[in-house]
């Protein structure tokens, strides 16, 4: 990709995940079916993990995924404090009582649960948690499993306390709570290109976003890894 093309990428994230179940198959989107969660593990994805584009990236075009969609409890996908080295910022689950939000969950085997691992940084950007005790109304199909989720270690992104939920504000927006608290005086594109080509600034970028961060504890997130 072209530098401009590298900017314009990270600031799709999430990259367009439907509102909706469906099966990734042949590289991308294809209409839900009945499947057999015997030995896969059912993964909530709080942001681009749910969109078939970032599937395709993750697991290329051989793979199949079974993505069910439903409303979660207590939970709400929101900004992670951090800066990716993809350049954007990327999404996690906080717990916010009462709060209701629509999540997709991916049903992975061994092998791509060891992939998902690795992408999601595991240990240094993100916990794996198992999700005890909250309720989970699916749309569709769903079978009964136990649900799993990657917690960002380094918190949601709250300024003046304040969460940002992933169906209310914007890559961009978020960008700017980063790039303000940072103290950048350029513009979007040119934090998001420094973000992506100087590891430092990047380092410091992400060291002024934790600033803001706001940690996710719930003794309903069990960490596994």
């Amino acid at each position: 990709m072209t530098p401009a093309d590298r900017i314009a990428h990270a600031l799709r994230y999430p990259f367009d995940p439907p509102h909706r179940a469906y099966r990734f198959r042949n590289g991308g989107l294809h209409p839900p079916e009945p499947f057999d969660p015997a030995g896969l593990h059912a993964v909530v994805a709080s942001g681009s993990n749910g969109s078939p584009d970032r599937l395709q990236q993750k697991f290329g075009d051989a793979a199949e995924v079974p993505v069910t969609y439903g409303t979660i409890h207590d939970l709400v996908p929101v900004f992670a404090a951090r800066v990716t080295g993809y350049g954007s910022v990327p999404a996690t689950l906080a717990v916010v009582p009462g709060a209701r939000a629509g999540v997709h969950v991916t049903w992975l085997t061994d092998a791509q649960l060891q992939i998902m691992h690795q992408t999601e940084s595991l240990g240094t950007g993100y916990a794996y948690c198992a999700l005890e005790g909250f309720e989970f109304t699916a749309a569709g199909d769903h079978p009964q499993a136990p649900l799993h989720a990657y917690i960002s270690l380094h918190g949601a992104l709250a300024p003046d306390g304040r969460l940002l939920p992933m169906a209310q504000v914007s890559q961009t927006q978020a960008q700017q709570h980063v790039m303000d608290s940072f103290g950048f005086a350029a513009t979007l594109a040119e934090f998001v290109r420094l973000n992506l080509d100087d590891p430092d600034h990047r380092l410091r970028a992400n060291d002024a976003a934790s600033q803001l961060g706001q940690p996710i504890d719930d003794a309903r997130l069990i960490r596994i890894a």
